[in-house]
């Protein structure tokens, strides 16, 4: 069977990584695309996949965003028209659903974020079935236009992890040694439709650099505005795509204003603060409920909250206990996509 896989944001790699592979030893095809957004394609290579690129972010302006994906909408149906592949698979692609719709291919979607509600409604309705988190709000799936929806307990992240070995290869690349208190931050999307304020990240990146001078901060930046605007403040920010999923093995502590490294890190067992300004989607309230990831938007809370992760490893102890009860996402995409095409 021939699988045309989609992916549009860095975390999509990490997602799907395993499932190619997967679905490559097991001697199917598979077809990815991508577009140019950030170091996303850099990941895409560092993980030995081949890919073609079609098309760009179109940034923050409305009128932008359009145009590129319509160009993108364009570029993928002449690819696919030759390619024809059996099924298509992808999360939050707006393009890969239009295009699997139009040309009458059968479609998977992932949708764990039911908050980006501008992205949802263009995906749920055109997808044959959508595949979410039971966390995330299947009324509000269905609202948008879900016509089938799958559910698995646990969050997307959990895949992100599959067949994965950490290597401490990032830690020489960064310049950091295996005894150091490691802090990861992260900031929020912020050229998404749905983000119209200043990063809330930055005066708590100050605040943990004063209060806990010892640390390491690494910052891993979304995009070169990011770079410009973090610049300056003592961090060390990678110039090229790391690995970041072993970097979480060996942090102390992650502290993200955005939502999926913050999950992944919740995941790898590393100790993790989201400082999220934004209604949180169910799949961080489901993560908050369960213990594994601490929100708040109050700077006392959140230094309070750090210097306790900093200071012992009892919360990683308690991330790992939990995780292993947490189905494989995969497992709930392969089972839907076959009941597409058999």
């Amino acid at each position: 069977m021939k699988y045309w896989i989609d992916v549009t944001s860095p975390p999509h790699v990490h997602f799907f990584r395993a499932l190619i592979k997967r679905l490559e030893k097991q001697g199917d095809e598979v077809l990815v695309t991508s577009r140019s957004f950030g170091i996303m394609n850099g990941i895409l290579e560092n993980n030995g996949i081949k890919y073609t690129s079609i098309g760009s972010h179109g940034g923050k302006n409305l009128e932008d965003k359009l145009i590129h994906s319509s160009e993108r909408v364009i570029g993928l149906a002449r690819l696919i028209s030759k390619e024809k592949p059996d099924i298509a698979l992808s999360k939050h692609s707006i393009e890969s659903a239009r295009v699997a719709f139009g040309m009458g291919i059968p479609s998977v979607s992932v949708i764990d974020h039911e908050t980006a509600s501008k992205q949802s409604r263009l995906t749920a309705p055109l997808a044959n079935i959508v595949v979410s988190p039971e966390a995330t709000e299947k009324a509000k799936l269905e609202a948008y236009g879900a016509r089938a929806v799958k559910t698995f307990y646990g969050v997307c992240e959990t895949a992100h992890f599959s067949d994965f070995k950490p290597s401490d290869g990032v830690l020489n690349e960064l310049g950091l040694g295996r005894d150091e208190k490691i802090i990861i931050t992260r900031s929020e999307p912020m050229l998404s439709s749905h983000n119209f304020h200043s990063s809330a990240l930055l005066a708590a990146v100050r605040d943990m650099k004063k209060e806990f001078p010892e640390a390491k901060v690494v910052f891993i930046p979304r995009s070169d505005g990011d770079r410009k605007l973090f610049a300056g403040e003592g961090l060390i920010m990678p110039e090229n795509p790391i690995d970041t999923l072993s970097l979480y093995s060996f942090a102390s502590l992650m502290v993200g204003a955005g939502s999926c490294m913050n999950r992944e890190a919740c995941i790898s067992g590393c100790p993790t603060i989201s400082l999220c300004p934004d209604r949180l989607p169910g799949v961080d309230k489901f993560l908050v409920e369960k213990g594994l990831m601490f929100h708040s938007t109050e700077k006392s809370e959140i230094m309070e909250k750090a210097s306790e992760f900093l200071e012992s490893d009892a919360q990683r102890r308690k991330n790992n206990s939990i995780i292993g009860e947490f189905e494989d996402p995969h497992k709930t995409v392969l089972e839907a996509a076959l009941s597409l095409v058999e």
